[in-house]
Parts: C-alpha cells; sequence; structure tokens
C-alpha cells in the first residue's frame, strides 16, 4: 500500500510538472505575440508619422539609437524619445513609408524585460530602399509592455 501510494504521488507530481510547463510555454508564446505586435504596431505609426500612437509605446526614459551607411561613412544618432517625437513634429514634408518585417527573434526574461530584433526592409512608394536591423529592448510597466530602446542598423539595398 505504501508503495502504491508513493508511485501516486510520483505520477501525480509528474503530471503536474507537465502541465505547469505546458501553462508556461502558452504564456511565453502570448507574451512573445504581444511583443511583436507592439513593435510592429510602433512600425506602422511611425511609417505613417502617427506621432501620438509612437509618443504611447515608450517608456519615459527611453532613447532611440541609429547607425546608417551614407556613401561609405557610418552616421550615428542617439536622441532621447522626447528630442525623437520633437524631431518627427518639426518635419513639415514627412515621407511616409512603410518597414515590412520579414524575421523576428524575441528574448523575454523573467516576464518583465523583452528583447527583440527584427529584420524589415525600409520601403518609400513601394520601392524597397534599405535592409534595417532593427533591435528593441521592452519592458512591462504597469502589465503593459512598453519600448524602453530602439536602435538600429541601416544599409541601402544596392540596385
Amino acid at each position: 500500500m505504501k508503495k502504491m501510494f508513493t508511485l501516486f504521488i510520483v505520477i501525480s507530481s509528474c503530471f503536474l510538472a507537465i502541465a505547469q510547463q505546458t501553462t508556461n510555454d502558452s504564456h511565453l508564446e502570448s507574451e512573445k505575440a504581444a511583443v511583436i505586435s507592439l513593435v510592429e504596431q510602433f512600425l506602422t505609426a511611425i511609417g505613417d508619422y502617427d506621432i501620438e500612437t509612437v509618443q504611447t509605446m515608450f517608456s519615459d526614459k527611453a532613447n532611440i539609437y541609429g547607425a546608417s551607411l551614407k556613401d561609405g561613412k557610418w552616421v550615428t544618432n542617439t536622441y532621447t524619445i522626447q528630442e525623437f517625437l520633437q524631431r518627427l513634429k518639426s518635419d513639415d514634408n514627412p515621407k511616409k513609408y512603410t518597414e515590412p518585417v520579414s524575421d523576428f527573434t524575441v528574448h523575454i526574461e523573467m516576464g518583465m524585460l523583452a528583447f527583440v530584433r527584427a529584420d524589415a526592409i525600409f520601403t518609400i512608394n513601394d520601392e524597397p530602399k534599405n535592409n534595417n536591423l532593427d533591435y528593441f529592448t521592452l519592458i512591462k510597466e504597469d502589465g503593459n509592455w512598453k519600448i524602453l530602446n530602439g536602435s538600429y542598423v541601416s544599409v541601402r539595398i544596392k540596385k
């Protein structure tokens, strides 16, 4: 009887562990989907110059960093989110663009911090211009994902 009870405990523990792992896996996939959705929404909003929407997606202490290869020379930019938004607002005639992502890589740590790599093509008027590798760090604030850092490397597509 004691062996049967012990066996029951072991088998029950195994089933509970499997159930917990399945729950954790589905929660992680749900979090990854939420993070990817936010990045896609950002890329759409920024391409449309929807500054009001973009502002809601960032943590108040966020930064934007970029490196672009122009005429064989790397040009870098660093902005606080406030500087970045102000720069967007000051553009009198912005060129709208799209930045469709072909591949996402997402790592989530402790359900609070996410690292996203997005391989995208920067396109204006349906013409591919640059290959952008975008990197985002997201943090969960009050239960919602916010972009803490956006960084990119941009290289012109050769025609």
